[in-house]
């Protein structure tokens, strides 16, 4: 993991150092947080817990790392010291219709995902168990939040004060 130290920043804002201490303190909690559900994952009597809490401790060790980027973000606006991975500046540029062109593509093949999975949805209601539905409810979902990151990826470049 990346963890950031909580070490006051010179030159930061007050606002800067209070948003960084709030991040600083929340990946405190997700690291105890990813411990505990790791030891769940290997102590769970059963397969399908055990399945299930390593998808949630896929997406806690992710929540962790982008908030170690967030916070090396702030860290590095304010102090320009840079330690670790950060959240890379907005770069797109206004009206690059290449990258409109490659983001309404992948949009199309997300929507389509979409219909599939809506489809798998009803079939595995009447073919699969709970776990089954349960487990392609999740994949709709991801489906979505692909979609809703592909929006704002065409809405950045259609927006940006880069030319």
């Amino acid at each position: 993991m990346n963890a950031v130290s909580d070490d006051h920043l010179v030159g930061a804002t007050v606002r800067q150092q209070e948003f960084f201490d709030v991040l600083v303190a929340h990946e405190r909690n997700e690291e105890e947080v990813i411990s505990a559900y790791e030891g769940f994952a290997e102590e769970a009597p059963s397969d399908a817990v055990r399945y299930l809490v390593r998808l949630i401790l896929d997406d806690e060790k992710r929540h962790h790392r982008v908030l170690s980027e967030l916070a090396n973000t702030i860290r590095a606006d304010a102090t320009f010291e840079e330690r670790g991975a950060r959240i890379p500046y907005l770069d797109v540029h206004r009206r690059d219709d290449s990258l409109i062109k490659e983001t309404e593509r992948f949009l199309a093949l997300e929507r389509k995902d979409r219909a599939e999975l809506k489809h798998l949805a009803r079939k595995v209601r009447s073919v699969g168990g709970a776990l089954d539905a349960f487990v392609v409810d999740l994949l709709q979902s991801d489906t979505e939040r692909h979609i809703r990151i592909l929006r704002f990826i065409k809405n950045a470049v259609r927006s940006s004060p880069l030319r």
